[in-house]
């Protein structure tokens, strides 16, 4: 263990799990209805393999470099100007990932919460506490995600398993669903997969970690955790309404936490208790995509640090926010934007693994 390194293997696994459970956790229970019917949950697990090829590949090619970040060895690997174009694409990537998220926030809490607020108000607002909160180093960063993820998890346990006691077994036969076709089932094992694209995140931790060479593990019981908690949420919610309603429902989620209750007016609101809790894991996904951006940004430019580039990029986020034109548009925006996510995050990380290979660079760490 290297004492001079402040960041541990849990802290990793919280900061991907608060990444990446946040606007997906509202919708999939519909999206994978639509891809398998009965069979959604079969549907959701599948895409945690998919996801997983992504995280092997920067996790072993981070774990040859453990005291560097993506930015600094890629350009050893292919380049400077070949890397420098990649991390360009990657600040890019995430800030346009940010601004799509936003936007799928705004139009929730509209449609929801502060249905005479403007959407452009409840954006800049998120927007603005997330640009405050990003001017902080790595250490600083790690340690907001480990504070709010008690709360994320608790909420969704805790739904999941008051939720359980409505479920149908009847809603979720068959297993594979009906009539569900390879063509359907492999588009909801892609927009399953394209959830998890947060594990890229580790690009920044590794050169922190006290064990660099357990990056590896952190990824995948953060993944195991998540597919757990992603198949759970899609099997109740199917079991409360079954396929077709499910279908039918802008937020299945919101609407089974509306369903539930505890006791004889004990606590009947879960859905607010469930919008509060939500709002955090929107937070802690937006803040992470928003730090990438600005940090990528800055090892393209070779600025000190990253706040003055997250100033920058404030704006061009709030405009990628208001891109779409209605909810159509901002579901298919965030359809593509997850797609080629998956490719691109998939991929690169592959490249520089195979480059790493073939000219004999870097090495495990044993510290």
């Amino acid at each position: 263990m290297n004492s001079n390194r402040p960041i541990t293997t849990i802290q990793v696994m919280a900061v991907i799990i608060s990444t990446i459970i946040g606007i997906g956790i509202l919708s999939i229970p519909r999206y994978m209805a639509e891809a398998g019917d009965s069979g959604a949950p079969l549907v959701t697990a599948s895409g945690v393999p998919v996801a997983f090829l992504g995280c092997w590949f920067t996790a072993v090619v981070c774990r040859k470099f453990p005291n560097e970040t993506l930015f600094v060895f890629s350009r050893r690997l292919l380049g400077t100007w070949l890397a420098d174009i990649f991390s360009m694409l990657i600040s890019l990537f995430f800030a346009f990932s940010a601004g799509i998220t936003m936007r799928q926030f705004g139009e929730v809490c509209v449609a929801v919460v502060f249905k005479k607020t403007p959407i452009e108000v409840v954006i800049l607002l998120m927007l603005l506490l997330v640009a405050l909160s990003i001017r902080r180093n790595i250490v600083k960063f790690t340690y907001v995600h480990v504070f709010y993820l008690p709360f994320i998890l608790l909420s969704a346990i805790a739904i999941i398993l008051v939720a359980m006691r409505n479920v149908d077994v009847l809603n979720l036969l068959p297993l594979t669903g009906n009539h569900t076709t390879f063509s359907s089932f492999s588009k909801g094992t892609i927009t399953s997969a394209g959830l998890y694209q947060g594990t890229f995140v580790i690009i920044l931790l590794v050169p922190l970690m006290k064990k660099p060479q357990q990056i590896l593990k952190a990824g995948t019981i953060a993944l195991g955790i998540i597919g757990f908690i992603y198949v759970m949420i899609v099997w109740v919610t199917l079991g409360m309404f079954g396929a077709q309603e499910t279908k039918l429902l802008s937020y299945p989620t919101l609407e089974a936490a509306r369903s539930i209750s505890i006791g004889a007016g004990l606590l009947e609101r879960f859905d607010a208790l469930f919008i509060i809790i939500w709002v955090i894991s929107i937070f802690t996904t937006i803040f992470t995509n928003y730090y990438l951006a600005a940090y990528s940004l800055q090892q393209v430019l070779r600025h000190k640090d990253h706040r003055l580039i997250s100033s920058f990029l404030l704006p061009l986020i709030f405009t990628f926010s208001l891109l779409p034109r209605n909810i159509f548009q901002v579901y298919s925006f965030a359809s593509i934007t997850a797609i080629i996510g998956l490719i691109f995050l998939t991929f690169y990380p592959l490249l520089l693994w195979l480059v790493s290979l073939i000219r004999n660079k870097g090495a495990i760490s044993h510290e």
